[in-house]
């Protein structure tokens, strides 16, 4: 059983040993080694596994962005590879939040003009060079469409409804929560709406009916995603919010301050309201045995 043993364990090592020896062989005469062409080192690993440029563009960018088919909810990106440096380009691109908090000017810039910021898409500095790349090879092409929302869209809808949809009166078909838990808009309601977001009384005039929709229809932004990637809007929804909100006016947002001075004036109200009814409750109180002290006592 020894020996058997013995012969078992040399003829494994020297079928280890065969098959290191034939792999070499195979990557010095230029044959594909079953296991990958290990002689590219790790950066092939790194560009097999990272998306192509468009698909990261379709995915991520073209809810806010076109190339060459005009502004909608942030700039035309044509040529933005030559107007722009690389490095901060990407720096922006991967990192938008840091850049504006360190003040950049442009990215200072850029927020003042669209009235937003560029959300925290989690790209890495290799998706980052291939959307650019993507970008700069399109806008070489000459002019180039509008990027289609995925899915269409109703391009009509009801204002009362939208209304309705965007106070909450209306559920939502998904499920998810109405706009009023984080957004405001001027004139719904004596105690306005949330302030978790930006307000979106002069979103249409700024945004426009297409830039709305692909706001709508792609949830970009982190805190919308979370809530409704699993609840999305139905494109009638959508369709009726446009229209709502195409009848709130392009005059500048109302300050919060309207809306705190409400939440004064009720709160003020309701603490009377409460104190009067303690009052009406409890009226009988100095009644019983504190009634005879109150008054003097009994001789």
């Amino acid at each position: 059983m020894r020996k058997l043993r013995n012969l078992f364990l040399l003829g494994a090592i020297l079928s280890g040993a065969g098959s290191v020896l034939l792999s070499a062989f195979s990557l010095e005469s230029g044959e594909k080694s079953p296991h990958g062409n290990w002689g590219q080192g790790p950066v092939m690993i790194v560009h097999a596994q990272t998306p192509s440029g468009q698909s990261i563009f379709d995915q991520k960018c073209q809810s806010c962005h076109t190339i060459g088919g005009g502004r909608t909810v942030g700039p035309d990106l044509k040529g933005v590879t030559g107007r722009r440096d690389k490095e901060w380009l990407i720096r922006f691109v991967t990192s938008p939040g840091q850049v504006i908090a360190q003040g950049d000017p442009i990215a200072k810039q850029l927020v003042q003009e669209y009235g937003m910021p560029m959300p925290d898409l989690g790209l890495s500095a290799e998706e980052a060079e291939a959307v650019l790349a993507y970008i700069a090879t399109k806008s070489e092409g000459g002019q180039v469409p509008p990027s289609p929302v995925p899915g269409s869209v109703a391009t009509t809808g009801d204002a009362a409804t939208g209304r309705r949809v965007f106070s909450g009166e209306l559920a939502l078909k998904n499920g998810g929560p109405p706009c009023l838990s984080c957004h405001n808009v001027s004139g719904l309601g004596t105690l306005g709406g949330g302030t978790l977001a930006k307000d979106l009384t002069s979103a249409h005039a700024r945004l426009g009916q297409a830039g709305l929709m692909a706001l709508l229809k792609t949830t970009p932004f982190p805190a919308m995603a979370a809530v409704y990637s699993t609840k999305p809007l139905t494109d009638a929804e959508i369709g009726h919010l446009v229209a709502y909100l195409g009848t709130t006016g392009s005059g500048p947002e109302p300050k919060p301050a309207s809306s705190q001075g409400a939440f004064i004036i009720i709160g003020i109200a309701g603490t009377l309201f409460v104190a009067g009814l303690f009052q009406l409750l409890w009226r009988g109180r100095l009644c019983g045995v504190r009634c005879n002290l109150v008054k003097g006592g009994s001789k």
